[in-house]
């Protein structure tokens, strides 16, 4: 078989893509050559196939302590113990706790994406939190990133809005933000968007998103 012609078919596809969207696949080029602002902001608004995504798994004590020491983790324990014991790695001094019972700990990465190719806009919760199970939340570190290919991230950030940590909170929930600009053909016009994501997770494990915008 002629590896050209073979070749035709997909080259004509992109070219045929290419123009649809607007912008022009440059030889060679690692990311995509920005398009009108016109253009941009239908990408930048629109809805992607797929909006958000959400993972939990079990992690141990050490791995969830260890994830407070990342860059920009905000990260909340318990009033009155050690951050070794709000993982489980040290023994709970708590009047209404069983002798040798120590916290369980999970890993949540939750994201959320307006926008389509190239000018998507992603904001990533990735949140470590413990807990005595079904009692009480006695640890969460959170970490807010945000990445886009032509709406370049220029702010992050994260904060607990509603539960907490420590007795009487069976919950918390974080809410993660971003700020980006996105450029198009024209230098001195950028499109900017302001997203935010928050992210539920409680005493048994279990995590939700209950609002975006």
């Amino acid at each position: 078989m002629d590896v050209r012609r073979a070749a035709l078919p997909v080259l004509l596809l992109l070219a045929g893509l290419a123009a649809v969207l607007g912008y022009a696949i440059p030889a060679g080029a690692s990311t995509p050559a920005p398009v009108q602002p016109e253009q941009a902001a239908l990408l930048a608004n629109a809805t992607p196939a797929v909006t958000d995504g959400s993972t939990t798994s079990a992690v141990d004590a050490t791995t969830a302590l260890n994830a407070g020491n990342q860059p920009d983790a905000q990260t909340s324990i318990e009033d009155g113990i050690s951050a070794q014991a709000a993982v489980g790695l040290a023994p709970l001094a708590e009047a209404n706790v069983l002798s040798g019972t120590r916290p369980t700990c999970w890993a949540n990465y939750s994201w959320h994406q307006w926008g389509t190719w190239p000018y998507e806009q992603k904001i990533t919760d990735t949140t470590y939190w413990c807990a005595l199970y079904n009692n009480h939340i006695t640890y969460r570190t959170s970490t807010t990133t945000g990445s886009g290919t032509l709406c370049g991230l220029n702010w992050r950030a994260g904060a607990l809005i509603s539960g907490g940590i420590g007795r009487g909170f069976t919950y918390f929930t974080n809410r993660a933000s971003a700020g980006f600009s996105c450029e198009t053909t024209i230098p001195w016009i950028t499109l900017h968007r302001t997203h935010y994501l928050d992210t539920k997770r409680n005493d048994r494990g279990v995590s939700s998103q209950v609002g975006s915008g």
